[in-house]
């Protein structure tokens, strides 16, 4: 999601993100249809959600969020805001995003004093280079408790990384994560005729859905994380994701832009995922998931 598509369901009132303007793009005359808004929110709603549920989980303990590849996302202030004290969030991306990322938190009084407090820090990192982001962890790096519970976020980052990357990066948190969680969204199902099209689209745009065959679908997101360092996995295609997010929160966003076009609706959706994965002893983080499947 870029910053302007963020700009455009907060204007519309999908969302309330009081940081939003921070990174507003010059005005556009262009948007994307309500389908595509729609898609947007449930995205954020559920990565929020898990958030939430992850800082429950935590009882009254510290914990870190470590968002990974965060573009001009504000998870950071969403989570600092929610949780206050109790968390501690590193982001990390390109030098470039990472320098006008900086930029623009000084203006933000409240983004500002978490960082000079230590509660934010955002951090340059190829995360296609796993020995980088070894060193941004490292003893020469950011300062990191790892011995407190640990949320990544990795939201539309792994599909666009070199063919195994994905796996790597995965694994490096799953072993150094003793309790914790892994939250990533994703694209999905590249072989039908609706995912090639998808990847065609992308690539005409410069860039390419590098790794998307390391998680091809919902199984394949789950064995990625059993498989490196984590012990148990969970995933979800967007329809599902959808259809457990809050029913009222649903009803009120549904009146907002409302469409017809279900099928094409149905036919996106079910080519993202979200998933997550967790590590921690019997009964940490019991309960993380979405909400129950409503109608």
């Amino acid at each position: 999601m870029t910053a302007g598509d963020h700009r455009d369901i907060t204007t519309l009132g999908y969302v309330r993100d009081a940081y939003a303007e921070l990174f507003k793009p010059p005005a556009s005359t262009s948007r994307h249809p309500p389908l595509v808004h729609r898609g947007y929110w449930a995205r954020m709603t559920a990565t929020r959600t898990l958030c939430d549920a992850f800082a429950r989980g935590c009882g009254e303990e510290r914990f870190n969020v470590v968002n990974v590849g965060c573009g001009y996302d504000t998870l950071a202030m969403y989570v600092l805001d929610a949780h206050g004290a109790r968390a501690r969030v590193v982001e990390v991306d390109h030098a470039e995003v990472i320098g006008r990322k900086r930029a623009k938190c000084e203006r933000s009084e409240a983004w500002w004093a978490a960082t000079t407090s230590g509660a934010y820090a955002a951090v340059a990192c190829d995360v296609r280079d796993l020995g980088a982001v070894e060193n941004v962890f490292g003893s020469d790096g950011v300062a990191f408790d790892w011995s407190l519970p640990t949320l990544v976020v990795a939201e539309c980052v792994l599909a666009y990384l070199p063919e195994g990357k994905s796996s790597e990066l995965v694994g490096f948190f799953g072993a150094r994560v003793a309790r914790g969680a892994f939250v990533a969204y994703d694209p999905i199902e590249p072989d039908d005729a609706f995912g090639q099209q998808m990847m065609k689209n992308v690539s005409s745009r410069g860039c390419a859905f590098a790794g998307i065959r390391d998680a091809p679908n919902v199984r394949g997101a789950i064995a990625r994380y059993v498989e490196n360092g984590w012990k148990r996995g969970t995933a979800y295609d967007m329809n599902q994701v959808y259809a457990r997010l809050d029913a009222s929160e649903r009803a009120r966003i549904e009146r907002i832009e409302r469409f017809d076009e279900f099928e094409e609706w149905r036919l996106i959706m079910a080519h993202y995922c979200v998933s997550f994965a967790v590590n921690g002893g019997e009964g940490f983080l019991a309960g993380f998931d979405l909400g129950a499947t409503s109608s």
